[in-house]
């Protein structure tokens, strides 16, 4: 018996054969015109409630849209500036917090993770063992993707950065980028004193009115979506900013800019890490997941928790970049991405084909 998760995956890739071969047009405009509409259809197959996207092109934007509600119930549409959880996508900011450490000589990748955290048991694991997820068993020989133990790394922020994670991401990412409407932690909405007292009365003012535009959060049953509760809304290096597709933009352009690291520390992160025991090429770098794909290589990270899902992938040798943001699981729930290989999404498979290969 087939689970649901693959025969969502069959009726997606139904979905682009009826559409038609993705083949590229030497024409922005028709193959923009295709991407929204395989997009359209493929939110819908997979009960998305809401979608928000961009496409930037040698630093330009070329596609922004909203589709879809971010209020099913109230028929409140999605928008560009529609917030949303974007998970795991938190993880390629805690690589440019470390990084930076790392130009500052605070920080060695190599130094042990127990140093800062009990979370990791095995001994010998260091803070590069866990950014690359190389932690478990005989550490640096097997990747397997896990976010609680990326969980560990907010310490090793903590103590290189010296100040407490959020406070350096804020200061360091956020402010620097002007990314204005992103949040960092959900809990902000309402802060504790203590949470409080990181930041100042107007960037509080701030995280407050930008959590109003929060998309609902929603979970994908057989006969759709239905309204979720909220996923965690504390925040650790893994996971928790709200962000909208605008200012992770912003981002983009920032890291393009070698606005926060230098472009030798962040053709690091993108360099995949080689496993100790085997030699092999494993599919993760610094923060970053990393492939090729017709000789193309793809940098990407993707995020999920049943109520939102994310999609940040970059093309570096294209200059081009494709962000997707959703209030359901649907980008990813489906896909195991996790495993490195973002072809298996067929939203991702649909820009690939379109814009790159």
């Amino acid at each position: 018996m087939r689970t649901r998760g693959v025969l969502v995956s069959v009726n997606l890739f139904t979905a682009l054969a009826i559409l038609g071969p993705t083949v590229a047009s030497p024409d922005d405009a028709d193959a923009i015109a295709l991407f929204e509409r395989y997009v359209e259809a493929l939110r819908r197959i997979a009960h998305v409630p809401g979608l928000s996207g961009i496409i930037l092109r040698d630093g330009r934007t070329v596609w922004l849209r909203g589709l879809g509600f971010e209020d099913l119930e109230s028929r409140i549409p999605a928008t560009p500036d529609t917030l949303y959880h974007v998970a795991s996508l938190t993880k390629t900011f805690t690589s440019t917090l470390l990084l930076q450490c790392v130009e500052r000589g605070t920080l060695s990748l190599d130094e042990r993770i127990a140093r800062y955290s009990s979370a990791i048991p095995e001994p010998d694991a260091t803070v590069r063992h866990v950014l690359t997820h190389t932690s478990q068993g005989a550490p640096g020989a097997i990747f397997r993707y896990d976010g609680d133990r990326f969980f560990a790394l907010t310490a090793v922020v903590t103590a290189c950065h010296g100040r407490p994670f959020r406070r350096a991401l804020a200061a360091e990412i956020l402010d620097r980028a002007a990314m204005i409407d992103s949040v960092p932690g959900h809990d902000l909405e309402r802060p504790t004193p203590t949470l409080a007292a990181l930041f100042d009365p107007a960037s509080l003012a701030r995280y407050a009115a930008a959590v109003r535009r929060l998309a609902l959060p929603y979970t994908v049953s057989r006969g759709g979506a239905s309204r979720s509760d909220y996923p965690p809304r504390d925040m650790n290096a893994a996971t928790g900013l709200l962000s909208n597709v605008v200012d992770l933009a912003k981002y983009d352009a920032a890291i393009d800019a070698n606005v926060f690291i230098s472009r030798s520390s962040q053709q690091q992160a993108w360099t995949n890490a080689i496993s100790t025991t085997f030699r092999d090429t494993l599919p993760y770098g610094l923060g970053w997941f990393v492939q090729q794909e017709s000789g193309v290589r793809l940098v990407w990270h993707y995020g999920q928790w049943s109520q939102y899902s994310a999609l940040y992938l970059k093309v570096p040798d294209r200059r081009l970049t494709l962000i997707l943001l959703a209030n359901s699981g649907g980008l990813s729930v489906a896909f195991p991405m996790a495993a490195g290989d973002v072809m298996v999404s067929p939203f991702a498979r649909t820009f690939v084909k379109l814009f790159v290969t």
